[in-house]
This record gives structure tokens, sequence and C-alpha cells, in this order.
């Protein structure tokens, strides 16, 4: 389990590739929940490891890509993009 520091800094890793373009601002669609496969979770840049849910989802932004993340990953993310697109509007 990630410690309150530990999740304080994948919240900030998160909110700079948000900020700097490299995750999507857009929902993910066709989002689904499945065992992880070893994948680098698209948010932390973690491998997503066999014990451990990954949440995957296409985005249309850079071009109808799948996206892998953690499932907390994915949940952090989720609240950042909102947040900061809130804080631009």
């Amino acid at each position: 389990m990630k410690t309150l520091m530990d999740l304080d800094v994948v919240r900030f890793v998160i909110r700079r590739r948000l900020e700097g373009g490299l995750l999507p601002h857009g929902r993910m669609t066709k989002v689904q929940d499945t065992p992880g496969g070893g994948q680098m979770c698209d948010a932390c840049g973690a491998n997503i490891t066999t014990d451990q849910i990954a949440m995957v989802g296409t985005t249309l932004e850079g071009g109808r890509r799948i996206r892998h993340f953690h499932a907390l990953c994915f949940r952090i993310w989720d609240n950042e993009r909102l947040l900061l697109d809130r804080r631009s509007a």
C-alpha cells in the first residue's frame, strides 16, 4: 500500500504530466479494469504488476490511444484533470 507521502509524489507527477500535455485532459472511453500484466502506468511510470488492477481505456486526445493506469493512479488522474480544468476556466 502506498504511503501518504507516496500519494503526494504520485499526485505531483500526474499534475505535472497533465500540465505538460503528457496525459490527456479529456475523459477516457470504454474504461475497464483488468489484472495488471506488466504494462507501464501512463500516470506514474511504474509497471502494473499481476497482483494489481489496471484501468485501461481509450483517449481521443493524441490520436485514439489506449492508456493504462494503476487503479489508484486513474482516480488521482481523473480528479487532477478536473481540478486543472476548473482552475484554467
